[in-house]
C-alpha cells in the first residue's frame, strides 16, 4: 500500500471528525479523550480545530491517506517552548497497521518539529499498551523515568518517552 502524509487543511474538518471520531472508537482507552466527548462537538469546534492545526507552528494535525486518497492513520503535535514537540492522538486504522504508517506519521512530527528548531518529541503511552511501547522503542523513542513528563505520565497511568533531533 502507498502511503502518503499531508498536514491537515483547513477545510479538512470533516475528515478530521471522521477519522478521529473512528480512532476512539476503535481504541476507546488509548486516548485522554472519550468518544462521546468527541462526537458532541460542534461543527464549529471541528472547524475551529483544522484551521488552527492548518498553518503555523503551534499545532499541527497530519493524515495518511492510502494509494487512493483514503485516511488510514493521524497525529496530531503540539509546541511546547521552547522546544519540546508533544506528539498525541496517534493513530493508525487496523488494516493498514504494521505497514510503516505509524513511522511515516511520527516523520512528519518531527520535521515540523524541526522546522521552528525542536530538541525533541516528546509522547505518553498507556502502560497496558505494550505494542505501542514496542512500536515506540523500534523507531528511536526512549522511556524517560525522571523528570515532569515522567511524572505527569504516570499520574495518568502512562510512561513518557522521548525521542531526540537527530544531530
Amino acid at each position: 500500500m502507498a502511503v502518503s502524509v499531508q498536514r491537515i487543511r483547513a477545510e479538512e474538518w470533516v475528515l478530521l471528525r471522521d477519522i478521529r471520531l473512528r480512532s476512539l472508537l476503535d481504541s476507546p482507552d488509548a486516548f485522554g479523550q472519550r468518544y462521546n466527548e468527541a462526537a458532541a462537538s460542534t461543527d464549529d469546534e471541528w472547524i475551529s480545530t483544522a484551521r488552527a492545526s492548518a498553518t503555523g507552528d503551534r499545532r499541527v494535525w497530519f493524515f495518511a491517506r492510502d494509494d487512493v486518497g483514503g485516511p488510514v492513520g493521524v497525529v496530531q503535535a503540539r509546541r511546547r517552548p521552547p522546544a519540546d514537540c508533544l506528539l498525541f492522538s496517534m493513530w493508525v486504522a487496523p488494516e493498514a497497521r504494521r505497514l510503516g504508517i505509524g513511522a511515516s506519521l511520527v516523520d512528519a512530527v518531527q520535521v515540523w518539529g524541526s522546522g521552528w528548531g525542536a530538541e525533541r518529541v516528546v509522547l505518553w503511552v498507556l502502560g497496558a499498551n505494550e505494542a505501542a511501547m514496542r512500536f515506540y522503542e523500534q523507531i528511536g523513542f526512549t522511556l524517560l523515568s525522571s523528570g515532569p513528563d515522567a511524572d505527569s505520565g504516570r499520574a495518568h497511568g502512562a510512561f513518557a518517552m522521548e525521542r531526540l533531533r537527530a544531530a
